[in-house]
């Protein structure tokens, strides 16, 4: 009897418990400190990160900042692709493999409505590989690009148990103010910083090989750029002329002072004008009083000879 009551009251006790709480999407919201890649210095701010796992993948929608009048976000789409946690992925999985033309131009109407976006004929390619883009500007004035890449190993580098895996990557970009090579740069700039941990997984590749050339004769390698020796300049910097406050109180710019002159000393010309008129002397910055005509030194005549000259 008492183990038939502790068994009701058992069950009456497990009734009562609190239910767990399931979220009904496979989305969460990250910090951005948690981001499958981060855009360069100078590069347009992280303020949201989505991140839904699929059944062969994880993805992560990285919201950008923006200042377009464009409707739509700015983002940075990542994918990585290998093995997954099968117990907190979902069911679908997400297509891997090189997008058709025409999948991108579904992806350009679903995320650009109403703009018109060309496609680049030029071929590029940043530190992963290479990579397309377009771009198109929007009635409200805004440049817009859209960029797609694909990273895996291929060729002889993938192998049954080692290199698998993949990365494919969006970006979704559109400004009032920079113009297309600013918003191109994004691509060149951005760092895939997260990984699957698994001795297969490397979409990368093997290392490239270091440079042939490298310790051979005939290949001379400069530390410079430019193809010349980094050299720094010893000249010394030239020196401003000094200033000097004017009557007014506003800066008045003064002349360099010129070598001192070498031998005798030459009296100045007489100068027409009013007695004692100060003349200023530039050669030595000071001033010299002319004296006034009446004030001159009479010099006498020299002494007259009666043999033969008349004198008087």
């Amino acid at each position: 009897m008492l183990a038939a009551t502790g068994g009701m009251v058992a069950l009456l006790l497990a009734g009562c418990a609190q239910p767990q709480i399931a979220s009904s999407t496979d989305t969460q919201m990250m910090s951005a400190e948690k981001a499958f890649a981060y855009p360069g210095p100078g590069g347009p701010a992280i303020t949201a990160v989505l991140e839904r796992r699929y059944a062969n993948a994880i993805q992560q929608e990285i919201a950008l900042a923006t200042s377009a009048h464009t409707s739509g976000q700015n983002m940075l789409r990542v994918q990585l692709f290998g093995p997954v946690d099968t117990k907190t992925t979902g069911q679908t999985r997400l297509r891997d493999g090189f997008l058709p033309p025409s999948n991108i131009s579904t992806e350009l109407r679903q995320l650009f409505p109403g703009i018109r976006m060309a496609r680049s004929p030029y071929y590029v390619q940043n530190r992963y590989g290479p990579f397309g883009y377009a771009v198109g500007r929007s009635t409200a004035g805004d440049t817009c690009i859209y960029a797609w890449q694909r990273l895996t190993s291929t060729g002889s580098t993938q192998t049954l148990i080692g290199n698998k895996g993949s990365v494919q990557i969006r970006l979704r970009l559109c400004d009032q103010s920079l113009p297309e090579h600013r918003l191109l740069q994004t691509m060149y700039d951005f760092t895939i910083s997260s990984y699957f941990q698994s001795s297969g997984w490397n979409p990368y590749g093997d290392a490239n090989p270091p440079d042939p050339l490298l310790g051979k004769s005939g290949a001379p390698i400069y530390p410079a750029a430019a193809g010349g020796p980094a050299v720094p300049d010893v000249r010394p910097a030239p020196v401003a002329a000094p200033v000097r406050s004017s009557a007014r109180g506003s800066p008045a710019r003064t002349q360099q002072a010129l070598p001192q002159p070498v031998g005798p000393v030459v009296p100045p010309p007489p100068v027409s004008g009013a007695p004692g008129a100060e003349i200023p002397q530039t050669t030595t910055g000071k001033q010299v009083v002319v004296p006034s005509p009446r004030a001159a030194v009479i010099v006498p005549p020299p002494p007259c000879d009666p043999t033969t000259t008349n004198c008087r």
